[in-house]
């Protein structure tokens, strides 16, 4: 399979799972639980005793197809009404309900995802340097006031058309991955303006790393506002354009 071929397969795939049941279009509401919450269209009243989630009262909530009317919940748990997934999620001391609804109308209007054309020049050797063990980086977030501390993996220095480059990367909770949260001269021009995500595996020990920019992907707020997604360290804001991953989710036309 070639070079474009495989990224073709690759931009295919990121599609149907952006769509997909449980797919970041289909989130409509992120509940924060700082007292008893009702959700809109979502049976029971939930709360959080500091370290767990409870509801009661949730005629038709079903626990890993076990019909619950109340009880002490799990992140790991499947949790449906309907063909409405809910998920727990924490961040820092905080824990919310998201919603995912795969009739949600940004998943009627959704028409695919804009991206450059694959380009092997965009595939660059960097230099990953490891962060000092411990090391954290206090990391703003889109649609939030939230600041949270996420351990730095290292950074990746290396050169664009002769000019010089260093991101930083931290670990956000995806398995084996290092995550770099950048912005650069497309940026609110012709891509996405709060932020593109780049995914490797965690680089076992300092040395050359191939940084495939093709597989740039659009954070999870670009398809809903109800994620809070990490922005770009004060360091990860290039000064030259990356041409190169995805730029802009697109829509339907109107009517």
């Amino acid at each position: 399979m070639t070079f474009v071929d495989q990224w073709r397969t690759w931009h295919a795939a990121r599609e149907a799972a952006v769509s997909a049941p449980g797919g970041d279009l289909t989130l409509t509401g992120t509940h924060w639980l700082t007292g008893p919450t009702r959700i809109d269209g979502i049976p029971g009243t939930w709360w959080t005793d500091g370290t767990d989630v409870r509801v009661s009262d949730a005629d038709g909530l079903l626990v890993d197809g076990v019909p619950t009317v109340e009880g002490l919940l799990r992140p790991d748990q499947r949790l449906m009404v309907g063909d409405v997934e809910l998920k727990i999620i924490q961040r820092g001391g905080d824990l919310a309900i998201r919603t995912y609804d795969p009739h949600a109308p940004a998943v009627r209007r959704f028409a695919g995802i804009d991206a450059y054309a694959p380009d092997p020049a965009w595939v660059v050797t960097a230099e990953y340097t490891p962060a000092e063990a411990d090391q954290t980086l206090r990391t703003e977030h889109s649609h939030s006031d939230r600041l949270l501390d996420y351990p730095v993996v290292g950074t990746f220095t290396f050169t664009v058309d002769g000019q010089h480059a260093e991101l930083v990367a931290l670990y956000t909770g995806h398995e084996g991955k290092a995550h770099i949260s950048f912005r650069d001269a497309t940026s609110g021009r012709e891509s996405y303006g709060a932020a593109r995500f780049l995914f490797l595996p965690l680089p076992a020990a300092a040395g050359p790393v191939t940084l495939d920019f093709n597989r740039v992907t659009l954070p999870p707020c670009a398809f809903s506002d109800a994620f809070v997604c990490p922005l770009p360290p004060p360091g990860n804001v290039l000064p030259f354009a990356v041409r190169a991953g995805e730029k802009a989710v697109l829509e339907q036309p109107a009517g």
